[in-house]
Order: structure tokens, then C-alpha cells, then sequence
């Protein structure tokens, strides 16, 4: 019955994941790079980076588990090459969202402070350096992954995985470390440090300008915490099952690997919720949405020839 509800919800939960967090990511970037308000941000960069990441997970890392799933046709139990690339890639991906999402954090922080030698690094030149700075850091962490990974074979199933037990606890302790309880408390701390930052500086008088320009990054912070908080929602359990399994070998039970499988699944949301999250919780966001698609509606009356009505 159970298993029976897991692949039920498997099924009819990943494709409306994929498509509309497909459609998401692209808007994200559209608005980050025509809408000036947005593009004028180093925060936008990571942001851009962030929904770049997230559309090649869904179709690097949900997608073929969803389809392996309904229709039992997975490569990388038939191809060592692909056994050894599909993990790789993977596991680059799964790291590479939430560290994306730490950098923005960490240039709001450098955003909100009074220290000139901080402000200075919240700067477009500066996320252009952090970014494919990262990229790297993470591909080189994981060298080892087309190493150790191999298709094995057993008397009556081939496995995509590592024959090495002692390899198998160190990945699995690194990944708990390095995707599930490293980000979010690095996340948490930076956006903390904000909020206070902030907090100190409300009474200050500031010209008008500055003021607008506080709002307009206030609101960015605004949806940068909200999608750290659901980051958190949709990691913890899955790390806390992922502990028990690794770590605490006797309380292995069908119940808990049925909430492990659920809790992957809630994992996935991750990488197909950004907009929604920006576009539900933000007016500024909302506010820059609606101008996009005016502007875009009114380039296409100018060009078929008809006065646009915006009444």
C-alpha cells in the first residue's frame, strides 16, 4: 500500500515539478537581465546563477529518475560511462544550488553593511569572479565520484554504485555535510547578521535615492530569506532520514526508507520553486513581473502595427 502511494505520488508529483519549474527558471532569468531594477543588483547574478543550476537539475537529476521510475529503462545500470557521469553530474548540481544561495546571502550581508571594504564586494565584478570561481571548486571536490563509481554486477542486477563500503560511508558523510548541514546554517547565520545589520540602521536619515535603493534591496533580502527558509523545510527531513540510514544502521525500517523516498521528493521542490516563492511573497517582484510582460506586450503592438490599451 505504501509503496504503492510513493510511486502514485512519484508519478504525478515530478512532471508539474518539472515543467513549471522549467518555465520558473526562465522567467527568473528574463526578469533578472531586461528588468533594470533587478539586472542593476550583484545579488541578480547569483540569483541568475541559482535558476541556471536548478533547470539542468531538473533535467539532469529529477527528470531521468522520474522517468526510470515509471518506465525501468536506466542507462546508468547498462553503461559505466554513464553510471560514472550521471553521478558526477548529480552530485555537482545537488551542491551547487544551495552554495549559489549562500553567495547571495553573503553579498546582501555585504550590501546592508556600513564598511566600505564590505560594500565593495557586493559588486557585479566581484559576483562574476565568485561564480565560476565556485563552479570550479565544486566540479575539482568531487573528482573522485568517476573514480570510485562504477556499474556493478551482481548474480541477478547490475548497481550503479561504489564497491568500496569504507568509499560508500566517507561520500555519504561528505555529502551530509557539505549539501545538508553546512548550507543552511551558513545561510541562517548570514541572513542573521543581515537582519541586525539592518535593524541597527533603521533610524538613520538617508536622502530619498538612497532610500528607494534601500527598499528595492530590502525587498531582494526579503525573497532571499524566504527561499532560505524553504530551502530549510525542504532539506532537514531529508538529512535527518539520510543520517539515520548512514550513520544508524539499526533503525533501518520499511517506514523510515518510505519516508526517505518522500523526503527526496520533497528534496526535489528545491529546484522548481524559486519563482513562485519571489512572485507570491514580494510586491517588488510582482511589480517587475507585471512591467515585463507590459513592456513585452506593448514591443508587440509597436511591431504588428496597432496602438497598445493598457487601460
Amino acid at each position: 500500500m505504501a509503496d504503492s502511494f510513493y510511486f502514485q505520488l512519484l508519478r504525478y508529483s515530478q512532471p508539474p515539478l518539472i515543467v513549471f519549474g522549467s518555465i520558473g527558471a526562465l522567467l527568473n532569468h528574463i526578469l533578472f537581465f531586461f528588468r533594470k531594477p533587478l539586472r542593476s543588483t550583484s545579488c541578480s547574478l547569483y540569483f541568475r546563477a541559482l535558476s541556471a543550476n536548478d533547470l539542468l537539475a531538473l533535467y539532469i537529476a529529477v527528470f531521468p529518475a522520474w522517468y526510470t521510475s515509471q518506465f525501468g529503462n536506466d542507462p546508468s545500470r547498462e553503461y559505466d560511462w554513464y553510471c560514472k557521469l550521471k553521478t558526477y553530474l548529480n552530485d555537482i548540481l545537488y551542491t551547487l544550488s544551495p552554495y549559489f544561495l549562500v553567495l547571495a546571502c553573503f553579498d546582501r550581508l555585504c550590501t546592508s553593511s556600513t564598511n566600505p571594504r564590505l560594500r565593495k564586494i557586493a559588486t557585479k565584478r566581484f559576483a562574476f569572479f565568485l561564480i565560476p570561481a565556485m563552479t570550479i571548486f565544486v566540479f575539482l571536490v568531487y573528482f573522485h565520484v568517476p573514480i570510485w563509481y562504477q556499474l556493478t554486477y551482481y548474480p541477478t542486477v547490475s548497481v550503479c554504485n561504489s564497491p568500496n563500503s569504507t568509499y560508500i560511508k566517507m561520500i555519504s558523510l561528505f555529502l551530509l555535510l557539505i549539501v545538508c548541514i553546512i548550507p543552511p546554517i551558513l545561510m541562517s547565520v548570514l541572513c542573521s547578521f543581515t537582519l541586525i545589520v539592518l535593524r541597527q540602521q533603521r533610524r538613520r536619515v538617508m536622502p530619498v535615492n538612497q532610500t528607494r535603493i534601500r527598499q528595492r534591496d530590502n525587498q531582494l533580502l526579503k525573497m532571499l530569506f524566504i527561499y532560505v527558509v524553504s530551502h530549510i523545510v525542504c532539506t532537514v527531513p531529508f538529512t535527518v532520514t539520510y543520517v539515520i540510514f548512514v550513520f544508524i544502521p539499526s533503525g533501518y525500517t520499511p517506514t523510515l526508507l518510505y519516508l526517505f523516498l518522500i523526503f527526496l521528493l520533497l528534496f526535489n521542490v528545491n529546484f522548481g520553486t524559486s519563482f513562485y516563492i519571489y512572485t507570491l511573497c514580494t510586491p517588488f517582484y510582482r511589480h517587475e513581473l507585471y512591467n515585463l510582460f507590459k513592456d513585452g506586450r506593448g514591443k508587440f503592438f509597436r511591431s504588428s502595427g496597432h496602438a497598445p490599451n493598457f487601460s
